[in-house]
């Protein structure tokens, strides 16, 4: 089945950028080490180092909240993009990022434009994480997510992680936002926490040391306060 990319989602760093993006392409994969020998029929490679980049059109904006905000400094954080339309458990794709460029231009007859946008990975735990979407939507309560199945039905021993959005800041409300599993989506435990509290527009990652991780996972975001605003997140997560 083919699916249209005109739904995807693009998050950096908590912002919420997808209306601005024309394009993006995302690179994942290994820097090849020859280790022919003497002898040998034919060249010979081993997998080196991981390769991961993003690449993005995109669009100008200068209102408080867009394109400019987010990436007008060169920042670095982490950027996050769901392919298709959103929903529960689909298929997301994550990277700790470190902005290489940043070039507005435009003429009379077209929109203002950034570019193409690279971004580079950053860390010595970098490169492209594919996962699945955990929770994204706005809230103005406590939020026990529906759970999602690990595809492959089983419990999985590695590790993990996860990303967190807060694409729209609660004004008086905080959260405590956690990924939780469960191996009989009954009795779950803590699995992940943020220290993001949903005060402001931001992006988090966190990584868990290889262990048991059950099949099951869901989002817990419990609020403090009695406002009621409205806060806006998405979790992406990832096994590694």
């Amino acid at each position: 089945m083919k699916i249209t990319a005109k739904d995807a989602t693009v998050l950096i760093n908590g912002y919420k950028l997808s209306t601005f993006t024309t394009a993006y392409e995302a690179v994942a994969g290994v820097d090849p080490v020859e280790i022919t020998g003497f002898g040998d029929g034919s060249h010979n490679f081993t997998p080196g180092q991981n390769i991961s980049s993003m690449a993005l059109d995109m669009l100008w904006s200068s209102t408080a909240g867009d394109v400019h905000t987010a990436l007008g400094a060169l920042t670095s954080g982490q950027v996050t993009i769901i392919p298709e339309v959103y929903a529960l458990g689909c298929p997301s794709f994550s990277m700790p990022f470190m902005q290489e460029n940043y070039n507005p231009g435009g003429d009379p007859s077209s929109a203002i434009k950034v570019g193409s946008i690279k971004f580079d990975a950053l860390g010595n735990d970098a490169k492209l994480f594919f996962g699945v979407i955990l929770q994204q939507g706005s809230i103005t309560d406590t939020l026990t997510g529906a759970s999602v199945l690990d595809p492959s039905n089983a419990a999985q021993t590695a590790a993990c992680g996860a990303v967190l959005h807060i694409w729209t800041a609660a004004a008086a409300d905080t959260y405590v936002v956690k990924v939780q599993h469960s191996a009989n989506d009954s009795t779950w435990a803590d699995l992940i926490t943020f220290t993001a509290d949903g005060s402001t527009i931001t992006s988090e990652r966190q990584v868990v040391a290889s262990g048991t991780i059950n099949k099951y996972r869901r989002v817990l975001a419990t609020r403090t306060g009695s406002a009621g605003n409205t806060f806006g997140f998405s979790v992406h997560f990832f096994i590694k």
